[in-house]
């Protein structure tokens, strides 16, 4: 039976799991906590020692007790869009700048965006932000920043794949897409946007192809580190046809493309050679959290308990006229938030969260239609914990959508993810799509 050791370096937590890809199942996992951003820096730097990242990662490992003699490779993923830099040998010369670090300025990204043409945007798939990886490198240039000597950026979770194998980090397109300087229709470094921006003289690492192997641990390979989203979805074993919606402290929504075709939306790479059009920072449960918070910012229960009576009271609740709408962080969906038309009839935890999830499943019909303008999905699936402890979410959106719908087979989205790419990758089947389609059929065989 294959097994693989799956590490996932996630925003909140670090975890370890053995994977039994014949079982389809995981047999254990460890987690801990994503190291604490480092003290004593400026307001809006979000750092952490990439030394305390390996540190927890080793420590999953360990807390598993596994026989690596017992396992067919290791399978990677991790958060997109922050980075390390690293030297020839692949240790850390920096350290972790997170993808929630904020320092780079309006106008500052204003300079960035200048610098920058519509059509090279387009190219990059409108991976360009003030908190991707290039403009986070152009502020380390602009400030006197960088290493002298040159020095290499990667993704924290191909560093701690080559602290594992002891080599140079590699990458491969989902995550080096993420940093806003690969160009889709080659699937390599944009050196001309990278030029205009002063970054010629970091040595960019080499994309390999989506499963390369990045090096060997124990004598096991192991697999250049996908991105974290694109794990997830093939956790969610999702197909052709398809309308992802996932709904977890963050929410997104995405449609598995052949080719990269430009759009009012993000493109990514994903598996086979083929695309993600993508919509992310889509109000989620983050926004939820910050009511939640509201809730019980006087005291009279945990968050946890909160969450279990708003689960309730919005399941008996029928429709409202309470309207709100929780964009309290900027995203696609704006960056103001309301209720508005309160009354007596409707001031309740009940009415207050129907007419939240009313909004957000509006939110998802009009993302969806600037993924999909040809109406070619014909099933949403649903993932996250959100998503997952919400069935009246779930059902509105599907309603909104005028979808048949699903759920994801595992709440461990990426874990079950790397169990999809550990069989794609080894070999036990052709591809990451017949490994899924071939998962997707045995589960329903069991059912």
């Amino acid at each position: 039976m294959p097994c693989f050791l799956g590490i996932d370096v996630g925003t909140s937590f670090i975890k370890a799991a053995l994977i039994d890809a014949g079982a389809l199942t995981l047999r254990g996992s460890v987690r801990q906590p994503f190291p604490e951003f480092l003290a004593g820096l400026s307001l809006k730097h979000r750092e952490v020692d990439p030394r305390a990242v390996m540190a927890a990662v080793e420590s999953a490992i360990q807390g598993l007790a596994i026989d690596p003699a017992a396992c067919d490779g290791v399978v990677l993923c991790g958060q997109m869009h922050g980075f390390v830099l690293v030297d020839e040998r692949g240790e850390a010369v920096s350290n972790y700048i997170s993808w929630l670090d904020q320092r780079v300025s309006p106008e500052e990204f204003e300079e960035i965006a200048s610098r920058v043409s519509e059509n090279e945007r387009a190219e990059l798939g409108n991976e360009f932000r003030s908190s991707i990886a290039l403009s986070l490198l152009y502020w380390l240039r602009r400030h006197g920043q960088l290493p002298e000597g040159g020095a290499t950026p990667v993704s924290i979770a191909d560093y701690v794949a080559g602290r594992l194998c002891g080599s140079p980090p590699i990458m491969e397109p989902t995550q080096a897409a993420a940093f806003g300087a690969l160009r889709l229709g080659t699937l390599d470094w944009h050196r001309e946007v990278i030029g205009k921006l002063g970054l010629e003289a970091l040595r960019w690492p080499e994309v390999r192809p989506t499963g390369a192997v990045a090096g060997w641990w124990n004598n096991l390979p192991c697999y250049a580190a996908a991105g974290d989203q694109q794990c997830a979805l093939a956790g969610a074993l999702l197909g052709e046809a398809e309308l992802s919606v996932n709904i977890g402290t963050g929410s997104q929504a995405a449609l598995i493309a052949e080719t990269p075709q430009g759009g009012p939306h993000q493109t990514r790479p994903y598996f086979d050679g083929r695309f993600l059009r993508t919509i992310t920072h889509i109000p989620g449960g983050r926004a939820l959290r910050a009511l939640v918070g509201l809730l019980t910012e006087l005291g009279g229960g945990d968050e946890e308990e909160a969450w279990r009576k708003i689960e309730e009271a919005a399941a008996a609740a029928g429709p409202t006229d309470l309207r709100a709408h929780i964009a309290f962080f900027p995203g696609p969906c704006g960056e103001r938030g309301y209720l508005e038309n309160l009354h007596e009839g409707n001031l309740s935890v009940a009415g207050v969260f129907r007419a939240v999830f009313e909004s957000m499943a509006r939110n998802y019909e009009t993302c969806a239609r600037r993924l999909d303008p040809e109406r070619l999905a014909k099933r949403v699936v649903f993932s996250g914990g959100v998503a997952r402890r919400f069935a009246l979410l779930r059902e509105l959106t599907s309603q909104r959508l005028a979808l048949a719908d699903r759920l994801s087979p595992h709440p461990e989205d990426t874990l079950f993810g790397m169990l999809v790419l550990g069989l794609g990758y080894s070999g036990r089947h052709g591809s990451v799509r017949e490994a899924t389609e071939s998962i997707a059929a045995s589960l329903m065989q069991t059912r």
